[in-house]
Formats: C-alpha cells, sequence, structure tokens
C-alpha cells in the first residue's frame, strides 16, 4: 500500500519513507542526498557527492524475543547518472532501454488508478 499526501500547514516535513511491516517500521527521515547536493550545485566530481550522512539515516524499529531493538541502517549508494548514461546510449546508440516500455505502462496504469481512486 502506497499513501502520498501533501500539505502546506506543516511545521516539519514528513519522513521520505515509512514502511511498515508485520514485524517492524522503516523511517527514513531525508531525501536522496544526490538530489540535495545537485540543488546546491554540489557535484559528481566530489568523493562524497550523494553519500547520506549518518544523521540520514533511515532507523529500523522491530521487536525480536520480547525485545525492542533500533538502528540505523546505512543507506545503499546510488547512482542517478547511471539511468542518463543508459538513456543516452539507447537513444543515441540503439542499446536495449533499462527501463522497458512494459514497466513505463505499468508505472503508468497505476498512477492512473490512484488517481481515479482519489476522486472516487
Amino acid at each position: 500500500k502506497v499513501s502520498v499526501k501533501s500539505s502546506y500547514f506543516r511545521l516539519k516535513e514528513r519522513p521520505s519513507f515509512v514502511l511498515y511491516g508485520d514485524k517492524g517500521t522503516f523511517i527514513k527521515e531525508t531525501k536522496d542526498r544526490q538530489e540535495e547536493d545537485l540543488k546546491k550545485f554540489y557535484l559528481p566530481d566530489h568523493a562524497d557527492f550523494g553519500l547520506d550522512r549518518p544523521q540520514d539515516y533511515g532507523v529500523l524499529s522491530y521487536m525480536e524475543d520480547g525485545q525492542y531493538h533500533e538502528e540505523k541502517v546505512v543507506s545503499e549508494v546510488g547512482d542517478y547518472s547511471l539511468f542518463y548514461e543508459a538513456l543516452y546510449e539507447t537513444l543515441a546508440n540503439g542499446a536495449e532501454p533499462l527501463v522497458k516500455e512494459e514497466q513505463t505502462l505499468l508505472l503508468m496504469t497505476l498512477l492512473e488508478e490512484g488517481i481515479a481512486s482519489l476522486e472516487n
């Protein structure tokens, strides 16, 4: 289940990611660091570009053997540029698309169904 919410009347932003499971939760407050770095013109030529700081890590909370546990989860290192390089290779050199047409159509269908359910 996915929920999308928005409000102009908020003192503090909602967490970027909240996952609820049968055995615990995962909450990551901040957005992807690559996006934040790019907005500040801090570019990929820096060794620490896109790397989350410890205060940006998500927190996993769960119960195990009757004990409550909470731990920070180190963020995976991402690289948006790989997507754009693959797109270039597809457009310029005819390489196989990284994101297939049927995946794009499925996403569009899911988004349309989500919007339609809000209108009912």
